[in-house]
């Protein structure tokens, strides 16, 4: 058989493998596509995002200005939600088909960079590129909506990789002793010094797309250096270290950004102490090379493993010797190969940020933290499969069998996990219900199932977890609130009240308790002390749009049109977009028969929000009134 056609075989065995192992992943995420939004995040990026109804011109200068969104710089993520918006609209099976497509090409360049670094093996890249696609631990950055940035960024992170690593053989820098990488003739440059015109700017710019997807990009420098140290450059050299430098200063900014953007949305706690630290960062990294083989216990949320009193468990300090060890032993392997340096490195540098050495937010560790990182050791995984099933070892061959299904057994199983674990993703009530199973004991599990039965109108059963989550964290704002919005969903205003005045005492500052506080007044239409809630509410925070609606109600209530009227005019000084105090003003205006200015502030509500059903009618009455009987039809 010639040269070319055996080239041409083998290139027909890789692609009919890629595509055999595209199709097992669409496959396993199928489920997925049948999925809803949920109010755990989708609600703040798409569904209430009133930027995406907005035209390219006005919505992407805000994306990519000084916004964020839940502690995240991300424009080019809101970029792609509203690509997906102007094209279908609120369609959630749209959304989720977006990212198990992106999923999709992200296996392709998953098997794409594993087959270059592994000298062209093609059992390690399918290896690699199966287990990625199809491991439950992804479930997370897949199925879920708002975690489109968990797939966009690996997209842009992997073609990065590729382009360095094309790079690197055609500056002919790879000298690894663990594969061979096969590197033309025809590449003669071998520059010894830092050269602008051989600078790699496709990697560079690839590496930009991927932190403006999402700011865990930051790590891709120090996944170069050690893909450097795989490849076999001397870590010594000038050239390695002046290459990251423009990476590094990227990485850096982004850094401080998200810094920036979690503090202002109050994502960074200090409720811990460094040692504490310290194990909840050794713990969960060993939960996660623990999950990589036994995917068990899976959770949209894992809260903190504090006992009573703060204390950790009596075992948990055994936690960081246990990373000691294994650090100490990944440090002996370098002896004698690079493979298992390389693959821990590079699951441990795309991990490091998330281990809460920061503690941010209220989880200790989260499954979607995996979706990159997991790639190395599902390299090292496949380089010794590889070994053992291509051995010519006589005794080897023999149990090669046996050893091929030892390696399907697992992915049988984890393809089963990740189909049924799509499906707990299915709505607000089946992700509130996984998350209480697996943590009966979580504030924010029972908080988050207690509102879906409050949303169901359940409110006895509501009011049992709200109040059992205020038990476990007594100056729990949200679970606060919630309990108060169930008690008066049943009338018991005097309970209400009572959770109000403990909120107030735990919050005295929070504007969301003291807006819930006079509502609760208004409702007992005590309207001058909730006038004066609302007041404070409004000196604490000038923006905050629901103290002017709710001040401009207890007014109109307590028929002052004169300071209803500038309490709307107030608030619209910050929301001049606001429907609701649009329509408001309407209404008073129409009731002082007003009724052609008042047309105007109808018109501008329904511009803003053409399905506000309140302020339609409020147009009709205003038409019927000024004996328009043509348009109080319409």
């Amino acid at each position: 058989m010639s040269k070319p056609s055996k080239i041409q075989s083998t290139k027909l065995i890789v692609l009919v493998s890629l595509a055999v192992i595209v199709l097992i992943t669409y496959f396993s995420f199928l489920p997925a596509t049948k999925n809803g939004f949920i109010n755990w995040d989708d609600n703040a990026y798409v569904f209430e995002n009133s930027h995406l109804s907005k035209p390219f011109s006005e919505a992407l200068p805000y994306f990519f200005g000084p916004h964020y969104f839940i502690g995240n710089y991300i424009p080019l993520t809101m970029l792609v939600y509203l690509l997906e918006y102007h094209a279908a609209g609120l369609n959630a099976y749209f959304f989720h088909l977006v990212n198990i497509l992106i999923h999709l090409l992200n296996v392709v360049l998953v098997f794409w960079f594993i087959y270059e670094i592994s000298g062209k093996k093609l059992v390690v890249a399918a290896l690699v590129a199966l287990f990625f696609g199809v491991h439950p631990m992804h479930v997370e950055s897949v199925a879920w909506i708002a975690e489109l940035k968990d797939v966009l960024y690996c997209f842009f992170f992997m073609a990065g990789l590729i382009s360095y690593f094309h790079y690197l053989k055609k500056r002919k820098l790879i000298q690894a002793a663990d594969v061979k990488i096969e590197i033309h003739k025809k590449d003669k440059l071998a520059l010894k010094h830092y050269n602008l015109f051989f600078f790699p700017y496709a990697v560079l710019l690839l590496f930009t797309l991927s932190i403006l997807s999402k700011p865990a990009a930051a790590a891709f420098p120090l996944v170069l250096l050690v893909l450097d140290y795989y490849m076999g450059r001397k870590m010594t050299s000038r050239l390695v270290w002046l290459e990251k430098f423009p990476f590094l200063i990227i990485s850096i900014l982004s850094g401080l950004i998200t810094l920036h953007a979690q503090r202002a949305d109050q994502l960074i706690h200090d409720y811990f102490t460094f040692s504490q630290r310290i194990v909840f960062a050794s713990q969960s990294l060993l939960t996660y090379i623990g999950k990589l083989l036994l995917p068990i216990h899976q959770s949209i949320f894992y809260p903190y493993p504090i006992s009573e009193g703060g204390h950790l468990p009596g075992g948990s300090y055994v936690a960081p010797l246990a990373c000691l060890l294994l650090f100490y032993g990944i440090y002996l392997s370098m002896k004698y190969t690079r493979l298992i340096a390389f693959g821990f490195l590079f699951f441990f540098v795309n991990v490091i940020l998330v281990l809460q050495l920061i503690s941010v937010g209220d989880a200790v560790m989260a499954d979607r933290y995996t979706y990159v990182s997991y790639m190395g050791l599902f390299y090292v995984l496949a380089m010794g499969a590889d070994k053992l099933v291509t051995s010519k070892n006589q005794k080897l061959i023999s149990i090669q069998p046996v050893i091929w299904v030892i390696l399907a057994l697992p992915v049988i199983w984890w393809i089963y996990q990740t189909y049924t674990r799509c499906q707990v993703w299915s709505n607000d009530d089946t992700v509130a219900t996984d998350l209480l199973n697996k943590f009966p004991d979580s504030r924010i599990a029972l908080n988050n199932k207690g509102f879906i039965l409050f949303s169901q109108r359940k409110y006895e059963e509501s009011t049992t977890l709200f109040a059992k989550a205020i038990q476990l964290k007594p100056d729990y704002t949200m679970a606060q609130i919630n309990l108060m919005n169930s008690y008066m969903a049943m009338n018991n205003y005097s309970a209400a009240m009572l959770v109000a005045d403990s909120a107030v005492k735990y919050s005295p500052n929070d504007v969301n308790v003291l807006n819930k506080k006079g509502n609760i007044l208004f409702a007992l239409q005590n309207y001058t002390a909730a006038i004066a809630m609302h007041q404070e509410v409004i000196r604490q925070k000038k923006d905050n749009i629901y103290g002017y609606i709710f001040l401009a109600e207890c007014y109109y209530f307590m028929k002052d049109r004169a300071n209803t009227l500038l309490t709307i005019e107030d608030g619209l000084r910050y929301f001049p977009d606001n429907y609701v105090l649009q329509n408001s003003k309407g209404y008073v205006l129409f009731e002082m028969h007003q009724y052609t200015r008042a047309l105007g502030y109808f018109k501008e509500s329904l511009r803003l929000k053409p399905d506000y059903s309140v302020a339609s009618v409020n147009l009709s009455d205003c038409y019927r009134a000024l004996n328009d009987s043509a348009n109080s039809l319409k």
